[in-house]
C-alpha cells in the first residue's frame, strides 16, 4: 500500500515539473518573441494649377464683360469677388461649347464655404477624426436664412465613404469647426474633406485633403522560419502530452483495482442467482411428482424469491 502511494506522488511530482518547464519556456519565449509592427502608407500626387486675373471693373451701367482662360484645362474651381450696390445687381456665367451656366446671381439669396482641415488633422489614423474649419458667407451681405450643411469624406474615385448633415442659420457669415470620423476600416492614403452648403437652388462647395494613416499594430506573429521557434514549439507540445499521458496512466492503474473487484463482486452475485433459480426449478419438480406438500412448497418458494430479490 506504501509502495502504492509512494507511485501516486512520483506521478504528481512528474507531472508538476513537466508544468512547471513549460511555463518556464513559454515566459522565455513570450519575452523574446519577435513583434511586427505593421505600418501602409499611400499617396497620390495630383497637380493643379491656379490661374488669376484682376479684371478691375467699376462700372455704373449695364454691361457684358469676358474673361478667355488660356489653356483652361478642366476647371475644378471659380472664385469671383467684388460688390454691388443695393440697386445694382450682378450675374457670373461659365460658357462651355455654346452652353451658358449661371454661377452667380446678386439678385438671390447664394451662400458659398470655404473650409480647411486643421493641419494638426492633415494626417490621421483609421479610426481617427478629422477637424474642419468652416467659414460660410452670405454672398449677398444681407438677407439672413438657414442653410443645409452636407460634410462628407471622398476617396479620389469621388465616392462618399462618410457623410453627416446640418441647418445652419447664417447672416454675413459664420466660422465653426466640425468634426469627422474616419472609419476603422478605410485603406490607408489620401482623401478628400468636402463641405457642400445647399439654399434654395443654389450651392456652395469647398473640399481639402488629408491622409490617413494605418495604424501601428503590434501583431503576435512568430517567423516560423526560425527553426528555433519550431524546436522549442515541438518541445512544448511534446512535454504536454508526456505529462498528460503519465497522469493518465496512473489514473488508469489506480482506478483498474476498483473495476477488478467490482467485476468479481458481480460475478458471484450472478453465480447466487443463478443457483437460486435451479433450487426454484427443483422444488417446482418436487411438488408437481408429490414429494412435497403445498405448504411445504410455499414456504421455500418464498424463501427463494426473496433472496433473489435481495441480489438485485
Amino acid at each position: 500500500m506504501n509502495y502504492k502511494k509512494r507511485g501516486v506522488k512520483k506521478q504528481k511530482s512528474i507531472v508538476l515539473a513537466v508544468l512547471i518547464i513549460v511555463l518556464i519556456l513559454f515566459v522565455l519565449f513570450q519575452s523574446k518573441k519577435p513583434s511586427i509592427t505593421g505600418k501602409v502608407t499611400g499617396m497620390v500626387v495630383s497637380e493643379e494649377t491656379v490661374l488669376s486675373e484682376n479684371l478691375n471693373l467699376q462700372v455704373n451701367e449695364s454691361g457684358t464683360y469676358e474673361w478667355e482662360v488660356k489653356n483652361p484645362g478642366n476647371i475644378k474651381s471659380l472664385k469671383a469677388t467684388g460688390s454691388a450696390s443695393a440697386n445694382g445687381t450682378a450675374r457670373v456665367y461659365i460658357e462651355k461649347n455654346g452652353t451658358r451656366y449661371l454661377l452667380f446671381d446678386s439678385t438671390k439669396q447664394l451662400f458659398d464655404v470655404n473650409i480647411h482641415v486643421l493641419p494638426e488633422y492633415k494626417k490621421t489614423f483609421q479610426g481617427g477624426e478629422v477637424l474642419i474649419q468652416n467659414i460660410l458667407f452670405n454672398l449677398r451681405g444681407f438677407g439672413a436664412g438657414d442653410v443645409e450643411v452636407k460634410y462628407a469624406i471622398k476617396d479620389q474615385k469621388g465616392n462618399i465613404i462618410a457623410s453627416e448633415m446640418e441647418t445652419v442659420f447664417i447672416e454675413t457669415q459664420a466660422k465653426f469647426i466640425r468634426s469627422l470620423l474616419v472609419p476603422s476600416d478605410l485603406r490607408p492614403g489620401n482623401y478628400v474633406a468636402l463641405v457642400k452648403v445647399t439654399y434654395a437652388d443654389s450651392v456652395g462647395t469647398s473640399s481639402d485633403i488629408f491622409e490617413v494613416k494605418a495604424k501601428a499594430i503590434r501583431l503576435s506573429l512568430v517567423q516560423l522560419k526560425d527553426y528555433r521557434v519550431i524546436l522549442l514549439l515541438g518541445l512544448i507540445a511534446v512535454l504536454v502530452i508526456f505529462a498528460f499521458s503519465v497522469y493518465k496512466l496512473g489514473y488508469l492503474k489506480k482506478r483498474a483495482p476498483k473495476a477488478k473487484v467490482e467485476e468479481i463482486k458481480e460475478l458471484k452475485l450472478e453465480e447466487k442467482a443463478q443457483k437460486l433459480k435451479k433450487e426454484l426449478e427443483a422444488l417446482e419438480q418436487a411438488r408437481k411428482s408429490g414429494f412435497i406438500s403445498e405448504e411445504s412448497y410455499q414456504k421455500d418458494k418464498k424463501r427463494i424469491e426473496e433472496k433473489l430479490k435481495s441480489l438485485k
